[in-house]
């Protein structure tokens, strides 16, 4: 499986040094403000440092610096990029920018000293069979039937509901339970956890797919594992093959019980909730102008303590609805040892007992970073 190396953008600035969790916000930008009266700066130079700040701010990456006829770019992890003008003729404060031992260091005409230190291994949870770094493991189900895992495709149900794999006995009104999980051992350490204390995916969990399907009005809960991005066989993040979906509020965890940096993740509407976000069903209104549908994370630290949020729309009213793979930045939440996924929905989505549209969404691709 590849695995990329970037550069974690850390700031410092003169003789301070700065890190992600405990460098003053409000200095710092100070110091961008009274940089102009202290240099002959241009406009264009506050706009470069400021921009590198946000960057800093955002939990950005720098992926690639390349030396230009006047100066030098770097290119960011969301592929924005910023220009540093090169000072040899006075014309401006950046004089160099050079990659040493794993740090990009920028020096000023004035001898200031931005530093971005520390290089990364960016880890990715990717479902397909080719990067399994899992030992083979078994789970059991309410029948006593065992199920061997010994790659990605092995966690797929046969059916999209009421597979024993995923529901263990259904029969009239009974929901049975089966002890379905995920685990990336050996890559991301991520592993799959439901909503509650038991281990059941109907009240809250996360399974494996690899389901493809038009989109079309009618759609129901016997299609809750199929997205309409792609083709079958490769409806996953970049045409792979496998993805996961998540149903209702369930998350995942680090194995090792350590925190980490998640810093992103692709995300898109499950067939099921996209049909009723369009055409609308018996239980929901389709979306109109002024709708929204959105995931919301919430990560959590070693303690259980909560580190921050992050959303992403999945409708932004009925011409503005999530229909492809879309990245979603999860650098906010911070070093997290857990992240729980609850689903939100403006008021005409919502009934007397909360929100009616299919809280559904599937993801792929979860990267991960870890200290090289």
């Amino acid at each position: 499986m590849e695995r990329k190396i970037f550069v974690m953008l850390a700031l410092a600035l003169s003789a301070v040094a700065f890190t992600s969790c405990e460098y003053d916000d409000g200095d710092l930008w100070n110091k961008v403000n009274s940089l102009e009266e202290q240099v002959n700066a241009n406009s264009e130079d506050i706009a470069a440092l400021s921009a590198l700040v946000e960057a800093l701010n955002k939990g950005k990456v720098i992926t690639s610096s390349e030396q230009t006829e006047d100066g030098y770019k770097l290119t960011f992890s969301d592929g924005s990029s910023v220009t540093l003008c090169n000072g040899k003729d006075g014309d401006s404060f950046f004089v160099s920018v050079e990659e040493i031992d794993g740090m990009v260091i920028i020096t000023m005409a004035d001898g200031r000293v931005i530093k971005l230190p520390t290089t990364y291994e960016l880890r990715v949870l990717t479902f397909e069979d080719e990067d399994v770094m899992f030992d083979v493991y078994s789970f059991e189900d309410d029948l006593q039937n065992e199920y061997t895992i010994s790659n990605w495709s092995s966690l797929i149900p046969a059916e999209q509901y009421g597979d024993e794999m995923l529901y263990g006995s259904v029969a009239d009104d009974y929901m049975g339970w089966s002890n379905y999980y995920w685990s990336d051992d050996n890559n991301t350490l991520l592993y799959s956890c439901t909503a509650g204390d038991e281990p059941v995916y109907w009240n809250g969990g996360q399974a494996i797919s690899d389901f493809y399907g038009e989109n079309a009005a009618g759609i129901t809960y016997l299609n809750q594992l199929e997205v309409a991005t792609g083709k079958a066989g490769a409806a996953g993040h970049n045409g792979s093959k496998n993805f996961c979906v998540h149903n209702g509020d369930a998350g995942f965890e680090f194995k090792d019980g350590q925190a980490y940096v998640i810093d992103h993740m692709y995300v898109t509407n499950t067939n099921y909730a996209l049909s009723s976000l369009v055409y609308g069903d018996s239980y929901a209104a389709a979306a109109g102008a002024n709708s929204w549908f959105k995931i919301v994370a919430t990560g959590y630290d070693k303690q259980g303590a909560e580190t921050g949020t992050a959303e992403f729309l999945l409708c932004d009213g009925k011409d503005d609805i999530v229909k492809t793979w879309e990245r979603f930045d999860l650098t906010p939440l911070g070093e997290v040892a857990k992240v729980k996924f609850h689903l939100e929905g403006s008021a005409d989505l919502c009934g007397e007992w909360g929100l009616n549209t299919p809280t559904y969404f599937a993801f792929d691709d979860v990267a991960v970073r870890f200290e090289k």
